[in-house]
């Protein structure tokens, strides 16, 4: 079990906090205890890290795992919002004493605030936690009364934290696999690639638009990129001050659109995890930086809202991608943000300026320049699996659609490179028609259903996502699908991941099964050789 970003995000804290001392000689006693303490949460879960690949002990983590989660989810909050307020150092303004000493007392009111507590005593509850955890792991008995009642209290505070902020994505937190850890590391200098000339042929797949040629992504420092002259007015690149001072880590998820929206749920639920090679660049955002600038304070003081964060962590980068989102125009912006030791790099552009295209077991998000003939690389994610990476790649473009600004015109990013089309057909869906494919990814093997939006409809929405399913597990059942007649097929078990709002109905049988409703009886044959027999038969004979 790895817990190294735990504590090295733990060690990174205490070691901000050690610059707070000389402008704040009056608090000097208790920034020291708080140094102290995170230091020692440090050395506990390195502690603990040990335990779990000693031979002699690693039979006890299944009994500490659920508090050992507990805890880590809730320290996670606690130290983002140190590391949030410490990013708040480079946004004030005015002598250093007056800066550390503003920042330093709002850190204690928010703590306060948040569990009538101070933070010292939060991380003296930690440690004990903790300390607790190690005894058990090594077979020893704590006070079990003790360790309830800090259990309880930690479970308390979590629901606090949960409720304040963007869900937690522990199952899709994206860093990358510690079986792989080996390969990643020697693979983390490989050339990423173009997103388009490693693309191989294919033949053009059904409701395929034609897609123009365009060059690699290049770096934004590149002499050759020119400038961003076809950037819309009406979706502006974040100001170059901020429009608001407030402190944005005292700020609550509050927005009914932001707390009910869709994207929060496809990240929390379960999904398979069908790894692909972890090789290629690390995560990284190659943006412009906005320097001086509090991108938070200055998107709430535009009306947007968190979504949700992911964590592309590794042991060369902890990069984290926000999606923000305003409620009276679904207008929603992408931030990444770097961290360093005392602060973190931000960077944040409207979703309608960016493409997203497949590169090995990368996803890069370009800016187009240059009509969209050509592509900047503007972030690069990596992924484990096949599953997040499908999952991020439709809510990116789900979310896209549905943001009410300009459209971008001739976008070719619609599939995922390396997927091959193996079935289309329209299918009646929620009395929507929708084009519903069957996709086959060439490197992992895994198979899904994907419905988009068909290309009828309104502009914006065409050949936006739907829902998608994993079925790889499934087609190797005969019983989990059959015919209801010409036109209907039933499948016993469906987990639909959804990319629309929640007035979505898809249709199912009385007995809970998912109805696939096609349009036209005779569907398109194609090649059905890498599925079982059963799906072919059903599939092509409507």
């Amino acid at each position: 079990m790895a817990l190294y970003d735990s504590y090295k995000t733990a060690e990174a804290v205490a070691d901000g906090f050690r610059y707070f001392r000389e402008p704040l000689q009056e608090y000097n006693t208790e920034i020291t205890r708080l140094v102290a303490q995170l230091y020692s949460i440090s050395v506990s879960l390195k502690g603990l890290e040990d335990l779990t690949r000693h031979r002699a002990y690693q039979h006890n983590l299944p009994v500490i795992q659920l508090d050992l989660d507990l805890l880590r989810a809730s320290l996670k909050y606690t130290l983002e919002d140190v590391l949030d307020f410490f990013d708040d150092l480079e946004t004030r303004r005015g002598d250093s004493s007056g800066v550390y000493k503003q920042v330093w007392l709002g850190l204690c009111s928010h703590f306060i605030a948040e569990s009538q507590e101070s933070l010292s005593t939060r991380l003296a509850r930690y440690n004990s936690f903790l300390g607790d955890l190690n005894r058990v792991m090594k077979g020893e008995y704590p006070d079990t009364r003790l360790m309830s009642s800090l259990r309880n209290h930690i479970k308390g505070l979590l629901f606090q934290q949960d409720n304040r902020l963007a869900p937690r994505l522990g199952s899709m937190s994206l860093s990358s696999p510690s079986s792989n850890s080996s390969s990643s590391s020697s693979s983390s200098n490989a050339d990423p690639g173009s997103p388009v000339s490693d693309r191989r042929p294919r033949s053009r797949r059904s409701y395929e638009r034609a897609r123009p040629v365009h060059s690699s992504p290049q770096s934004p420092t590149s002499t050759s990129s020119g400038t961003f002259s076809d950037i819309p007015p009406s979706a502006p690149d974040a100001p170059d001050s901020p429009t608001t001072s407030t402190t944005t880590t005292s700020q609550s998820v509050d927005s009914t659109l932001a707390s009910d929206h869709w994207a929060r749920r496809v990240f929390l639920d379960e999904h398979p995890m069908t790894p692909i090679p972890y090789v290629g660049e690390s995560s990284k955002c190659l943006g412009e930086l906005r320097e001086g600038v509090n991108v938070k304070a200055w998107l709430h003081g535009q009306g947007f809202e968190e979504l949700f964060q992911l964590a592309f962590s590794s042991d060369e980068t902890d990069l984290r991608v926000c999606f923000y989102i305003r409620d009276d125009d679904n207008r929603v912006r992408i931030v990444c943000k770097s961290r360093r030791s005392r602060s973190s790099d931000y960077y944040c552009l409207p979703l309608n300026l960016l493409e997203i295209v497949r590169v090995g077991s990368c996803l890069q998000i370009c800016r187009r320049r240059r009509g969209g003939s050509e592509l900047v690389l503007w972030a690069n994610l990596k992924f484990s699996t096949i599953e997040q990476m499908v999952i991020f790649f439709c809510t990116f473009l789900a979310l896209r659609s549905q943001d009410s600004g300009r459209p971008v015109e001739r976008i070719r990013d619609y599939e995922l490179d390396e997927e091959e089309e193996l079935f289309g057909g329209q299918i009646v869906d929620d009395d929507f028609l929708h084009a519903l494919r069957v996709y086959r990814d060439n490197v992992s093997g895994a198979v899904r259903l994907q419905a988009s939006v068909h290309k009828g409809e309104m502009k914006r929405f065409h050949r936006m996502p739907v829902w998608t399913a994993f079925i790889t597990e499934s087609i190797a059942s005969r019983s989990w699908m059959r015919r209801l007649n010409p036109k209907t097929v039933v499948l016993r078990d469906l987990r639909r991941v959804i990319f629309t709002f929640p007035n979505y109905n898809p249709p199912q049988t009385p007995k809970g099964e998912h109805i696939l409703m096609f349009k036209n009886r005779s569907a398109p044959r194609v090649s059905w050789t890498r599925l079982p027999n059963c799906l072919i038969c059903n599939m092509t004979n409507l």
